[in-house]
């Protein structure tokens, strides 16, 4: 299938009669009339999970994937709309979500392993601005990765990001670089600042107004599209001043999208709530920062929608299924089973989808919405609690826009040529995931994983002859480094630059290489590292130390699984 610029979408204009079993073996809608018959698209079977008002759940259903949208669900064994008759057939044998919408993340730190934070701090202002090791950690680094003086690696601190999001069944994700390229375009899974799935853009912003130019560009923004705000991330007393002041600033509104709210008291969540506003719950990045989290509960009781998110990698889940498990041990321990399992799938699907107003357009699984899926094994009797106890090992496909990005190889081998996909992660039982390579359907440059991850690591280690490399591709920049060189001992180069000058560049003005860096694992699995850090952080509650027990599979599960793979087939 062709990746267009954008996605038409038709709306679904019969009522559809819902219950717990569909009382109809057929949803579907109209062909677009834009399709070329010579396209018949993809038949994928499996259990359907719905995610609708109703939730419905089709246990053997084929979902007919077509031009970037869904066209039709039919009960297996029931006839076929008449265009989905030459469609390919893939059996997935798992379980079909909506892809998960991740609404609080950082895609270009992506790249860096879990912080050992050592002590609980009172908000985001005390370890950003007055941390030391933070700076040299990551501040220093992601500028000098990502500068175009530097390394200018921020396409690949891009895809990265967006590597680890197909990982956990990830299809659209929040905080990218408006402006770079692997957002522009979107290399492969949804940018939620740049994707026009909605009416409305979300622009997304880290600080609230620190002078009179930044509050009015926030006001510009809420003005045009929705607002994805960092708001009261803390425990301190001026967190709270936080949402008081947005709000005598007229930024309290239903294009409102607050992240964090660590710091925020129940009358303040009342008065989102009053006025439209949602809310991104991040529980592990606030235990491991602050030893503490939102007050879910209030959110709730207040009626705020609340969508879950892991934040970033320096403090987070490496993904939104990491972050579903993390709230799951929440739920169970903290809130007393306040949440069901539908409505903590519903944070990851529906309710982020409502905040950014694609509630007819995404995070269900229905004809006419975008074909934005993720396919599961199937572990578990309920829908629900099998996507929370889900793993990276149990990701079993990805499609955005209808096109299988990721998976397991055999069935990515089904729809794409070997030559088009390529190795990401391996599991104990030699379990392969492989994804499309080269952010098909763009004109971003061919770049392999194997070689984003061999340049991004060059750059982590500081090798001043990479660096090098890549700084004489431009002659301002050369330029602007020796201007820099003359401010270190030693002095301005007297020739050409050399690796040499690099070295004593990063030492002299960053005070870098800081300590070895090694980049971060697409997925948990391969990470003992960020399990250890998880486990020895001093401000998480006690029973988060029982999250290893989601990764323990058995070995004849696992075996199971990968057995499985030699036994799928399609057809057309």
């Amino acid at each position: 299938m062709n990746r267009g610029n954008g996605i038409t979408l038709l709306a679904v204009t019969a009522a559809l009669a819902i219950c717990s079993i569909p009382s109809s073996t057929t949803m579907s809608v109209q062909p677009l009339r834009n399709v070329a018959a010579s396209d018949p698209g993809v038949l994928l079977t499996g259990k359907v999970v719905t995610m609708n008002d109703a939730g419905e759940v089709w246990p053997g259903a084929r979902l007919w994937v077509r031009a970037g949208r869904i066209e039709a669900i039919t009960k297996m064994g029931d006839p076929l709309p008449a265009g989905a008759k030459d469609a390919q057939v893939i059996n997935t044998d798992g379980v079909i979500y909506p892809g998960m919408i991740d609404l609080h993340n950082h895609p270009e730190f992506s790249i860096y392993p879990l912080m050992p934070i050592r002590k609980a701090y009172k908000d985001r202002y005390e370890w950003r601005f007055y941390e030391a090791a933070y700076n040299k950690r990551i501040t220093y680094p992601q500028l000098v990765l990502a500068a175009n003086d530097y390394y200018d690696l921020g396409m690949e601190m891009g895809r990265y990001g967006e590597y680890k999001a197909m990982a956990g069944g990830t299809t659209a994700l929040q905080g990218g670089s408006v402006d770079r390229p692997y957002s522009t375009s979107e290399c492969l899974v949804r940018n939620i600042e740049n994707s026009r799935v909605g009416p409305r853009l979300a622009v997304s912003r880290v600080d609230i107004g620190r002078d009179a130019i930044e509050w009015a560009d926030l006001l510009r923004v809420k003005e045009k599209g929705l607002l994805a705000l960092h708001l009261a991330e803390g425990t301190s007393s001026r967190m709270a001043t936080e949402y008081e002041a947005i709000k005598k600033s007229g930024l309290v509104g239903s294009e409102l999208i607050t992240i964090h709210n660590v710091g925020l008291t129940r009358d303040q969540f009342k008065d989102m709530a009053a006025h439209g506003a949602k809310m991104v719950w991040s529980p592990l990045s606030n235990f491991l920062l602050y030893g503490k989290t939102a007050d879910v509960a209030a959110a709730r009781k207040a009626g705020l929608a609340i969508s879950l998110a892991p934040d970033w990698a320096p403090s987070g889940s490496k993904s939104i299924l990491g972050e579903l498990k993390i709230a799951d041990l929440v739920n169970k321990h903290q809130l007393n089973g306040l949440f069901s399992d539908r409505e903590l799938a519903e944070m990851v699907t529906r309710n982020p989808a409502q905040a950014m107003r694609w509630t007819d357009r995404a995070g269900q699984i229905a004809p006419g919405f975008v074909s934005d899926l993720v396919v599961m094994d199937d572990q578990h009797n309920d829908p629900y609690r099998n996507l929370i106890e889900a793993t990276e090992e149990n990701v079993r496909l990805l499609a955005v826009r209808g096109e299988m990005l990721y998976g397991d190889q055999y069935i990515m081998r089904k729809v794409r040529r070997a030559v088009d996909i390529e190795g990401t992660a391996k599991f104990d039982n030699n379990r392969t995931k492989v994804m499309a390579v080269d952010c098909p359907g763009t004109k971003l440059p061919k770049m392999s994983f194997a070689e984003t991850k061999d340049r991004l690591q060059r750059a982590l280690d500081m090798d001043p002859s990479f660096l090098l490399e890549q700084v004489q591709r431009r002659p301002d920049s050369v330029k602007r480094i020796v201007a820099e060189l003359s401010n270190c001992p030693g002095g301005s180069s007297a020739g050409r630059l050399t690796a040499a000058d690099m070295k004593r560049l990063l030492s002299c003005r960053l005070g870098l290489p800081y300590e070895r860096t090694t980049l971060s694992p697409l997925v948990t699995n391969d990470d003992e590292e960020w399990m250890a850090r998880l486990l020895a952080n001093p401000n998480i509650p006690t029973y988060l130390k029982a999250l290893p027990h989601y990764y323990e599979r058995k070995q004849e599960e696992g075996e199971h699984q990968g057995n499985q793979g030699n036994e799928q087939h399609t057809r057309r």
